[in-house]
Formats: structure tokens, C-alpha cells, sequence
């Protein structure tokens, strides 16, 4: 989390595609300078990544005050499409889902989790677990669009491309 200044990086790089990977609790400026930034740079989206997701016990509770916390980056990714930016909300629970959506964000993006599958057995129920989710989703609210988060390692694992999504967020490392 914020440790380092993830968005003056953003802002002072050459665009790097079209989605920007924003820090929604960055203490380190303004929103509204970031946006400005991010649209004079030609970005046409924003997503809550790094994440406050994946944050769990007294660490969630702690990072929550500054604020980081799943909903304030839900908030502010609304914000952020109230700029004129596309948004896609990285979730992990179907309770963040719903407040994504409750939010106004309408392109979600499934996160795995940190995952411990040491065979193909677990790795299907895992696999289950998060359709389910998915399908919950569906049912719940139609006009939400479900990606799903993965990458080589994440594939190795369990086949997270055969979920019934809208597409695949593919993490890829750079050396």
C-alpha cells in the first residue's frame, strides 16, 4: 500500500496503454490533479490497483483509517468515471462486488486471492467457489460486467480462463 508514490510514478511515466493502475488512497495529492494528469496523458481508464482488497485482520483495520479500504476505492473509482474515465473494479468478495456496484461501478474485475492449491482437487472447488460467486453476481444484478484476474501463475494453478466471464484481466510480468 502506500509506501512508495504509486500515482507520481503514473504521472510522471509516458502512458503505458489505455488503463491507468491507480492507488485510490494516495496521501501523497489531489484527485483532481491526478485525473487532469491522467487525461492530458490520454488514459481512458482507471482501476483500483494496487488494491486494499486483498487486506485482511488488524492490517485492513489499521490501513482502513488513511483510508484504504475496498469502499473508498469504490467510491472513488465513481468519482473517477464522473471524470470521464472507463473504471474496472477489482473485487474479491461478493460483498466488495456488491459495493462496487452499489457505488456505480458497473466493470468488475474478479481477483482470485492468494491462493495455496497444491493439487487439481482443490484447485476445482476453488475454481467452483468463484463461479458460484460469479453467478451470484449475475443473478443479483444484470448489468454488471465480470472480468477475471490472472496470470501464468495463476493458471498453473487452475484454469481461471474457463470461468463464465466477460473476459480475462491477464497480469503479465516484465522483467
Amino acid at each position: 500500500m502506500p509506501r512508495l508514490d504509486h500515482n507520481r510514478a503514473l504521472r510522471e511515466s509516458p502512458q503505458q496503454g489505455d488503463w491507468a493502475a491507480v492507488l485510490a488512497s494516495d496521501p501523497f495529492g489531489s484527485e483532481d490533479a491526478l485525473f487532469s494528469r491522467l487525461h492530458e496523458l490520454g488514459y481512458r481508464g482507471i482501476t483500483n490497483w494496487p488494491s486494499a482488497i486483498l487486506l485482511e485482520g488488524n492490517l485492513r483495520q489499521s490501513m482502513s483509517t488513511i483510508p484504504a479500504s475496498p469502499a473508498f476505492e469504490y467510491d472513488f473509482l465513481a468519482r473517477a468515471k464522473a471524470a470521464g474515465f472507463d473504471t474496472l473494479a477489482f473485487f474479491l468478495s461478493l460483498d466488495q462486488a456488491r459495493q462496487a456496484l452499489r457505488a456505480g461501478n458497473d466493470q468488475l474485475v474478479l481477483h482470485p486471492g492468494l491462493l495455496s492449491i497444491e493439487d487439481t482437487e482443490s484447485g476445482a472447488l476453488v475454481l467452483k467457489s468463484l463461479q458460484t460467486l460469479i453467478d451470484t453476481l449475475r443473478s443479483e444484478d444484470d448489468r454488471a460486467r465480470i472480468f477475471a484476474y490472472s496470470s501464468a501463475w495463476h493458471e498453473q494453478l487452475m484454469a481461471l480462463k474457463t470461468l463464465s466471464v466477460d473476459g480475462i484481466i491477464w497480469n503479465e510480468a516484465k522483467p
